[in-house]
């Protein structure tokens, strides 16, 4: 890696299909690492709560812990949006694909939960 964080990209000249020619050129762009890592200092996700979620658990305990890992003191809608807001952070930092769909299948039930404690449940 270059002390400066920065690399140089080396592009061939190529001919447009409308028959433009575009000469050969380098430049210089930052050097973002490893490619699929984070570097520290941009790392977003502070995960300071440990909510017992795991994804081989079933979907009503899952549910259950998650709920039960947010702030007493909140109403129940706001605790079903801070579980949902939990897991969608978790599913956009993680690798895993089976976390990310039970992640966001679970985020996405805390929401619906929520806007049905809030709204009520539709029945007319």
């Amino acid at each position: 890696m270059n002390p400066l964080g920065e690399i140089t990209i080396h592009r061939k000249g190529y001919v447009r299909k409308d028959g433009t020619r575009v000469k050969a050129s380098s430049f210089k762009v930052k050097d973002k690492g490893a490619k699929g890592r984070t570097p520290k200092s941009n790392r977003w996700a502070e995960f300071k709560t440990v909510t017992g979620w795991s994804k081989t658990q079933p979907s009503d305990t899952r549910h259950r812990k998650m709920l039960s890992s947010t702030n007493k003191k909140l109403s129940l809608h706001d605790r079903y949006v801070q579980a949902g807001r939990r897991l969608v952070q978790l599913a956009n930092v993680t690798t895993d694909k089976p976390t990310e769909i039970k992640a966001r299948a679970d985020a996405h039930y805390f929401f619906r939960k929520a806007k049905e404690d809030w709204y009520g449940k539709g029945e007319k």
